[in-house]
């Protein structure tokens, strides 16, 4: 396992940009396990898979966590307006960074093979893991 912690500047992509680094580093398998930073806007998706709802206020992020597997991520964002409104789900692109963003990313890919498979149960791509 190898710990990576990596800063995203102002009007980065969240969700775009963990992929790039991911990309750029060949992790094939990781885990996220926090974030600290502030968003200009959000768009997740909700619970039931379908609706995406997006907010255009700066928020503080109170959590992202989630898992990375071959270049596509399965993670949950939630933030808090100064209004100490919660706002969160399923991170999508359009998670704009506002002043910054401190993630911590765990690279999994020498200790699990894992891949996304499509379950026909749930109707997404899952966690599927191979080797442990």
């Amino acid at each position: 396992m190898k710990p990576y912690l990596l800063r995203l500047k102002p009007k980065q992509d969240i969700r775009l940009e963990l992929i790039r680094f991911a990309q750029a580093h060949n992790i094939k398998t990781a885990s996220i396990v926090s974030a600290v930073g502030s968003v200009s806007s959000m768009k997740v998706r909700i619970a039931d898979g379908k609706t995406v709802v997006s907010d255009d206020q700066n928020r503080e992020v109170l959590s992202l966590s989630g898992t990375l597997i071959n270049g596509k991520i399965h993670a949950h964002i939630g933030a808090i307006s100064t209004k100490m409104g919660v706002f969160g789900g399923h991170l999508m692109e359009g998670c704009i960074v506002h002043t910054t963003m401190e993630v911590t990313l765990f690279d999994l890919t020498d200790d699990i093979q894992a891949e996304r498979r499509f379950d026909s149960q749930t109707g997404f791509d899952e966690l599927y893991v191979i080797d442990i």
